[in-house]
């Protein structure tokens, strides 16, 4: 059965649309019964699900990032065939009666695990995507660039010179009965793990002495200095005795060369440079010019159980191919975000009771209009964010309208800033009442043959300002996030008028724009989240419809530090994994090197391979700065790979945050082996426990603390329930009132809440965090040194720096982070020596 992605739930907003403010996702789909399903998004590897016996599955997604997302699923499946005899044009390329689809230049693979099926490709088929199939298409050549990919059932056709196939960073890739003729090299190889099993190599570009090619059937270059464990079998190479070889390789280890039909070449296989390792078994050798097997490195092969002479007798095998199913791509946009409140900019009330209603909001909105609790209207907002509408006939007398603005996902704003009216009643013969907001005054009833009214901005009032610009715009320009609680705006006005500055509904402060209308205003220190800045301009009393509005996010508090899983090492470079905050940059350095960066996904994974390193011990740590900028502390060193067993046979577990909650309980978090579970203690009794998820991540939820300091540590338990790993440091939590903490020698983190607390630090104190020390104030806190460690304010300072929005504290290879501290409000007061 085929694998594919159905559905989607939950689809909030328009039905249909694939945009949906549920971050949770639940796929379904079909598969082969019984079958393992890979699940996702892009190239990220979300989980795994099974099929039932139907065939049915459906995978339920871990918290999803604002965005769009690719979602495919994959099965594989390994079939075992025997043959008959060795391949030909009749048992290879693509199948007889498969009807194709002319591409006139070249193809390239557009998303992960793509199936690229019946195409006639008058150039390449080049693939930069990983777990690409490629399957019954016809092309001068291809190239894969990455890996997990497969090309089966196709014809090769060449006629350029190049390499039919090439295998440059395409680890694990799989070439199978595939037909490839008329090119200089058959398939060039660079790469470990594959297989290239059934394939019928023949009629190459022949023997030209003035440019002397280099013509081979299965190539491993010399510059392929890491190719390994590549299988090559049941191939039938069937080439003119004048070329280089059937199958030549530099530089290689432990390729299984079996069952292959070998024809051609001064020699059949040729071995140089350091290749060792490899395996030539059950091979007939058919032709040659002067012998099967040389090089300088053919003694260092294991060549045994041979056919020497073209023979049929050989020719059943069987072989053995794994191949990957890949359904099409599903793509959701997940919103979570509510539009902003909507600016109600004008109101006019019409002869027959009904309120024309102007404003913006977010573009392609839809804007409802209520009358207190009532709704009176609904419109959409245009490509710009306007949107106006009449709403229906209101009775005589006072009316309170608010608007609220539902986007696409089925997000919904907050109500604007409410606008009081007044519909009026009708006397006389023609008089009518009408009214205006609340910036303008509330328009009276009219009376006799002409009494009217007029209500919304008045016709006078001057233009509305412009908003242009704000800073400082920290970390990625351009994308409104920001770590300055302190914001300058600037725009421009009416020359000389009074602009008011607002804040979504509450008002900041003015200024008065100069005799050109430029104006600029810094507010106040404003709390981390979502600001609309939006302004009004008032001449002689007259004000002024409200500006579009400015949405800047504050986001002034640094991430966690990152959390290091593993250092795999690999040929001198290290590739150093884990998780930070999603969508931030981390940076892996050794000492004050940098290694390298990269940024998180949406799970908030890492991944960063250094460059080559020199034999010997090395140590890493990370950091991770967000979108605004603001950058963590170091994380903790790793060396050897965290969350992985040791030596003794224990496991590491770190508690690597603490956070108190209003109801007196808390939520630490830490990290272990994947999966495992966890028991937390406070002191020597049992808090409960929790299982650390896929990525090593575990998060436990206290009961009441209130009354006492608590000291929270936690142990990883195998299946037997015997502990095989205990963190090294504790959390420790104060009362709320005054109290007195003490470090341990491992990595603590601290949290006072409250009250005028004492931390207390020996040597050998670890790595710890004080997550609300109070430099000043009635609960002003103390940092209590041991005098081995430092014996003077003067030389705390001078083993302190700033680190982002932290002051950390070195004492040799211990360190104290004062979260959300700052280095030059610290005083001789805050630090006491014992």
């Amino acid at each position: 059965m085929t694998t594919t992605i159905k559905t989607f739930s939950t689809d909030t907003g328009i039905v249909g649309d694939s945009i949906t403010s549920d971050s949770t996702l639940t796929l379904a789909g079909a598969a082969t019964a019984n079958t393992t399903v890979q699940v996702f998004d892009g190239a990220t590897l979300l989980g795994t699900t099974m099929a039932n016996s139907s065939g049915a599955w459906s995978y339920t997604t871990a918290a999803l990032s604002d965005g769009t997302h690719s979602f495919t699923a994959a099965t594989t499946s390994t079939t075992t065939s025997p043959s008959s005899g060795f391949p030909s044009a009749s048992t290879s390329g693509v199948p007889a009666g498969t009807t194709l689809t002319a591409v006139n230049s070249d193809f390239t693979s557009s998303y992960a695990g793509q199936v690229i099926d019946g195409l006639n490709v008058h150039g390449q088929i080049i693939v930069n995507n990983p777990n690409v199939i490629i399957k019954n298409c016809q092309a001068a050549s291809v190239v894969f660039n990455v890996g997990g990919g497969t090309i089966q059932d196709s014809t090769i056709t060449g006629g350029d010179g190049n390499s039919g196939i090439t295998l440059l960073f395409a680890d694990n890739t799989t070439v199978q009965r595939c037909d490839i003729s008329n090119v200089e090299n058959g398939i060039w190889l660079e790469s470990s793990g594959c297989k290239i099993l059934d394939n019928y190599l023949h009629n190459f570009i022949p023997y030209n002495s003035s440019t002397d090619p280099h013509i081979d059937g299965i190539q491993i270059p010399t510059s392929a200095t890491s190719v390994s464990n590549n299988l090559i079998s049941h191939n039938n190479i069937d080439l003119a005795n004048d070329v280089s070889s059937d199958i030549t390789m530099a530089d290689a280890t432990n390729i299984d060369i079996t069952n292959n039909r070998l024809a051609g070449g001064t020699y059949n296989i040729y071995f140089e440079g350091k290749t060792t390792g490899c395996d030539v078994t059950g091979n007939v050798f058919a032709s040659q010019l002067y012998g099967n097997i040389a090089g300088t490195a053919a003694d260092s092969q294991t060549v045994t159980g041979n056919t020497y002479g073209d023979t049929t007798t050989s020719a059943g095998t069987t072989s053995a191919v794994t191949t990957t199913d890949t359904s099409s791509a599903l793509s959701v946009t997940v919103d979570t975000k509510a539009p902003t409140a909507p600016t109600i900019a004008s109101d006019t009330v019409n002869s027959g009771g009904q309120v024309i209603v102007s404003g913006i909001d977010e573009a392609n909105s839809t804007i409802k209009v209520y009358d207190g609790t009532t709704q009176v209207g609904t419109t959409m907002t245009n490509s710009t964010g306007a949107w106006s509408l009449t709403t229906s006939a209101l009775s005589v007398g006072s009316h309170v309208l608010t608007a609220k603005a539902a986007d696409v996902a089925g997000n919904i704003s907050a109500a604007s800033t409410a606008v009081d009216l007044v519909v009026g009643s009708t006397s006389g013969a023609s008089g009518s009442g009408t009214s205006g907001a609340s910036t303008s005054g509330t328009g009276t009833a009219g009376s006799g043959s002409s009494g009217s009214g007029t209500s919304g901005t008045p016709t006078n009032a001057p233009a509305a300002p412009k908003i242009a610009s704000f800073s400082t715009d920290t970390g990625t320009a351009g994308d409104h996030i920001t770590s300055d609680k302190t914001i300058t705006l600037t725009g421009s006005a009416v020359a000389n008028s009074t602009v008011k500055v607002h804040d979504g509904a509450t008002q900041l402060g003015t200024v008065t724009a100069d005799a050109t209308g430029a104006w600029h205003y810094t507010t106040v220190a404003l709390p981390d989240g979502k600001h609309s800045f939006s302004a009004t301009d008032a001449v002689s009393g007259v004000t002024s419809a409200m500006s579009a509005a400015l949405a800047v996010t504050i986001d002034a508090s640094a991430p966690d530090a990152p959390v290091l899983l593993s250092d795999a090492i690999s040929h001198h470079r290290a590739t150093v994994t884990g998780t930070a905050e999603a969508g931030s940059t981390v940076k892996v350095y050794e000492g004050t090197t940098l290694l390298g960066s990269a940024m998180t996904g949406a799970d908030g994974h890492f991944s960063v391979t250094t460059s080559g390193l020199k034999t010997g011990s090395h140590t890493f740590v990370a950091s991770a700065t967000d979108a605004a900028g603001n950058t963590s502390a170091l994380s903790q060193p790793i060396d050897p790979p965290v969350g992985s067993h040791g030596g003794n046979g224990t496991s590491t577990v770190d508690v690597t945050n603490v956070r108190p909650h209003w109801d007196h309980t808390a939520t630490i978090k830490g990290t272990a082996d994947p999966n495992s579970q966890i028991k937390l203690f406070d002191g020597t009794a049992s808090a409960g426990s929790v299982t650390a998820g896929a990525d090593g991540k575990w998060s436990f939820h206290t009961s009441d603390l209130s009354g006492k300091t608590h000291t929270f540590t936690a142990e990883q338990v195998d299946t037997s329930g015997h502990t095989v790993g205990t963190s090294s440091g504790e959390a420790i939590i104060g009362t709320g009132r005054s109290n007195t903490l003490t470090s341990t020698t491992g990595n603590d983190i601290m949290v006072g809440k409250g009250g005028a607390d004492t931390f207390v630090f020996a040597s050998n104190f670890g790595r710890d965090v004080i997550k609300d020390f109070a430099t000043s104030g009635p609960t002003q806190d103390t940092v209590q040194f041991s005098k081995g460690v430092f014996d003077s304010f003067a030389s705390v300072l001078s083993h302190a720096a700033q680190s982002g929005h932290d002051v950390m504290i070195t004492a040799g290879s211990d360190t104290l982070t004062l979260k959300n501290t700052q280095l030059d409000k610290l005083n001789s007061h805050d630090f006491h020596f014992a």
